[in-house]
């Protein structure tokens, strides 16, 4: 790797700070053309817009578009980032709020992603399933 690379954990957090910001544009620049999304559950769930397996740059759109249409973004702390030129790992705390009930959703959470000649191509997040569907009750 050379000095002017960026590794798997700069990536992701740039790629965050995009999407956090409503920069999505920037977030793709970031994002292989065939990368792929999940948020916990790999199949899809017609009771949750975020589960299932998104792939390149529409699916990337669709998976955080279900992420807004479900929840009002909230607090979202990173406790550590550790990984490599390749991989990363974050975790952290969240709390947001279920659009269809008002509810607080409060979880830990863990992201995996994978990253190839600079580009995201894989997007794991994983949160409490159990406290985001009683929040969705």
């Amino acid at each position: 790797m050379n000095d002017a690379a960026q590794t798997a954990v700069e990536i992701t957090q740039a790629f965050l700070g995009a999407i956090f910001s409503g920069a999505m544009e920037t977030a793709m620049a970031l994002t292989a053309p065939d990368a792929v999304f999940i948020s916990t559950n790999p199949r899809s769930n017609s009771d949750n817009a975020m589960h299932g397996t998104f792939t390149g740059h529409d699916g990337a759109a669709a998976f955080f578009g279900g992420f807004g249409e479900t929840l009002e973004p909230g607090d979202f702390e990173i406790t550590a980032a550790f990984g490599d030129d390749n991989h990363a790992a974050l975790y952290g705390t969240l709390a947001h709020t279920v659009r269809a009930t008002g509810k607080p959703f409060v979880s830990d959470w863990a992201l995996i992603t994978s990253v190839e000649d600079g580009k995201l191509t894989l997007y794991h997040f994983y949160e409490d399933t159990e406290a985001l569907a009683k929040a969705m009750k």
